[in-house]
C-alpha cells in the first residue's frame, strides 16, 4: 500500500486582501520560533505582526549597536539612543543580496508610482503604502519582474520584498522570506517555498508578440507579461500580461492580436440601446448593432484611439459603471478600461488587470492554455530534478519538473504527473504534482524524512500518465548527507 502525501494551505486576511503566509507545500523540518522581544514588540504589531512580518526566528540580539531580531521575512531593529518614533526601522536586508536593475522612468501610462525610477507593481502599491513607503519598505531595487521557476511576480526593496504568484486572485500579496534568507546559518527555519527569495531564477520574458501590435503604440499598456510564449490549445502562440492576452499564428508575430476576453471571461455585458448624448455631455457613441451601440467617455475614447482605435479594443459591451468607490470601469471585447477619480490627469484610465483572471480558468475557455488529450508520447519531454542533490534527513526536498514540445520546444500546460519516491525499508512514496502552468512547470515538495540514515541513496521517478499516448517518465536520486 502505497502512503499518500497530502499537502494543506491556509490564508489570512488583512486589509480586506488575502495576504497568505501558505505556500502550497509544507513547511520544512526548521521551525524554531522564539517570542518576540518586549523592546520590539510595539512596533511588530503596528507594522502588521506575524501576518505580514511572519513569525520571530531568532531571539533579539546586538547589530551596529541597535537591538535587532529576526522574523522569517525581515530584520526588526531599535535604535536605544533615539527617542522619536524613528528609532524603530527595518534593516536593509535586500542590500546585502547584491540584486539591482537600472532605473528607468516609468511612463505616465503605466499608471504606477515610480520611486527613484522604479515603477511600484500598482498590485503592490498598497502593501508599500502600509508600510508607510519608503520609511519602511525602504527604497526599491529592481523593477517589477517575472520569476518563471517560482511561478511569481516579485519586486526587491531594501527592506523588505513583495511578490504574488501567477494563480493569486487580484489583490493578493505577500513577503519575500527576507529574514530567513539572512539568517538561514543561523536560524532553524526554513520558509515556504513559494517565499523563498531565489536570485538566480529566469525573471527575464521573451516578448516576440509585440512586434506584430506597432499600431498600438506604447505597448507598456498592456502590463507586465505573465508567462512566456507558449502554444494555447487552438494551436495559436500565446502570451499572457497583466492587462491583456496576445496571440498570433505560431512564428507569424507580425499577425499578433488581442483575445476577446470579454467574451472569453464571460464578463457582464447589456444590450445595445439608442444614442442619448454626444461629445457635449462628454462621451462619443459607439453604434455596434445598427443604429443602436454604447457610449463611450470621451477619456476612453483618446485611450483607444491612441493605442490603435478599435482594432485592438473591439466594441464596447457595455456602458460605463462604477466598479469600486473610486474607479469607473467599461469593458470591450479585447479589454476593458478603467478611470481612477483619485489619480492626476493623464494617468487616471488604464487597462483593467484581468490577465491573471484568464491564467485562473485556464483549461476553461477555447483559448486557454490546456492541451489537447491524448498527445503522442513521443512528442512529449519530461525534464525532473531536486532543488538538492544532497540533503539531510531532516531536510525537505523540492522536484520540479518542465513538460515541453519535443518538436518545437514550446511549454506544454495542464499536464499531471506523478512522484514515487523510493526509501530504504519503508513502503514507497507517491503524490501527485499540479498541472502545469503555461510554462510547463510544476513544483512538489517532500516533507522530511527523519528515519533515514547518511549515505543512504534515495530513487525517484516522475511519470505522466494522463493526456498522453503511453506513459512518459524521468528517473533521478539524491542522497541522504549532513544528519
Amino acid at each position: 500500500m502505497k502512503a499518500r502525501i497530502k499537502i494543506f494551505c491556509g490564508g489570512i486576511l488583512i486589509a480586506g486582501t488575502l495576504l497568505s503566509a501558505c505556500s502550497g507545500a509544507p513547511m520544512g523540518s526548521g521551525n524554531t520560533t522564539y517570542a518576540v522581544a518586549p523592546s520590539l514588540r510595539e512596533f511588530y504589531q503596528s507594522v502588521g505582526g506575524e501576518v505580514l512580518l511572519g513569525p520571530a526566528i531568532s531571539k533579539d540580539f546586538s547589530k551596529d549597536n541597535y537591538q535587532c531580531q529576526y522574523t522569517s521575512n525581515a530584520l526588526m531593529c531599535y535604535n536605544p539612543l533615539v527617542t522619536d518614533n524613528s528609532r524603530f526601522f527595518l534593516y536593509p536586508l535586500g542590500d546585502q543580496m547584491g540584486i539591482s536593475d537600472d532605473p528607468t522612468e516609468a511612463t505616465a501610462e503605466t499608471g504606477s508610482q515610480s520611486v527613484d525610477g522604479f515603477a511600484i507593481y500598482d498590485e503592490f502599491l498598497p502593501y508599500f503604502n502600509q508600510l508607510s513607503g519608503e520609511k519602511y519598505t525602504g527604497k526599491p531595487l529592481t523593477q517589477a519582474r517575472m520569476n518563471y521557476q517560482q511561478k511569481r511576480i516579485e519586486q526587491f526593496f531594501e527592506n523588505v520584498g513583495f511578490y504574488k504568484k501567477f494563480s493569486d486572485p487580484s489583490g493578493t500579496v505577500h513577503l519575500m522570506a527576507y529574514g530567513a534568507y539572512a539568517c538561514q546559518s543561523d536560524c532553524d527555519f526554513t520558509p515556504a517555498v513559494d517565499a523563498a527569495v531565489s536570485l538566480t531564477a529566469n525573471s527575464s520574458a521573451s516578448q516576440p508578440l509585440l512586434a506584430g501590435l506597432s499600431k498600438m503604440g506604447n505597448t507598456a499598456v498592456l502590463g507586465t507579461p505573465l508567462t512566456q510564449p507558449y502554444i494555447a490549445a487552438d494551436g495559436m502562440e500565446e502570451q499572457v500580461y497583466s492587462n491583456a492576452v496576445v496571440y498570433a499564428p505560431p512564428s507569424q508575430p507580425g499577425n499578433a492580436k488581442l483575445r476577446p476576453l470579454a467574451r472569453l471571461l464571460n464578463l457582464p455585458a447589456s444590450t445595445p440601446g439608442p444614442q442619448v448624448y454626444d461629445s457635449s455631455q462628454g462621451v462619443v457613441f459607439y453604434p455596434t448593432d445598427g443604429k443602436n451601440g454604447f457610449h463611450v467617455p470621451l477619456d476612453f475614447d483618446k485611450f483607444i484611439a491612441d493605442h490603435g482605435g478599435k482594432d485592438y479594443s473591439g466594441n464596447p459591451i457595455m456602458e460605463v459603471t462604477q466598479y469600486d468607490a473610486t474607479t469607473f470601469r467599461q469593458c470591450f471585447e479585447n479589454y476593458c478600461l478603467d478611470y481612477h477619480s483619485d489619480l492626476p490627469q493623464g494617468q487616471n484610465v488604464q487597462m483593467a488587470p484581468l490577465g491573471s483572471q484568464y491564467l485562473q480558468q485556464a483549461g476553461g475557455s477555447e483559448s486557454s492554455p490546456a492541451q489537447p488529450v491524448a498527445l503522442d508520447a513521443s512528442q512529449v519531454s519530461l525534464q525532473s530534478g531536486t532543488a538538492y542533490q544532497e540533503i539531510p534527513a531532516n531536510g525537505e526536498q523540492k522536484f520540479d519538473i518542465l513538460v515541453l514540445n519535443q518538436e518545437n520546444g514550446q511549454p506544454l500546460a495542464n499536464l499531471t504527473a506523478e512522484l514515487q519516491v523510493t526509501l530504504p525499508n519503508q513502503s514507497p512514496l507517491s503524490a501527485d504534482f499540479p498541472a502545469t502552468g503555461v510554462d510547463g512547470r510544476a513544483t512538489l515538495v517532500l516533507p522530511a524524512q527523519k528515519d533515514l540514515s547518511n549515505g543512504q541513496i534515495i530513487t525517484y521517478q516522475v511519470c505522466i500518465h494522463d493526456g498522453v499516448s503511453s506513459p512518459v517518465c524521468s528517473n533521478g536520486s539524491y542522497v541522504i548527507w549532513g544528519n
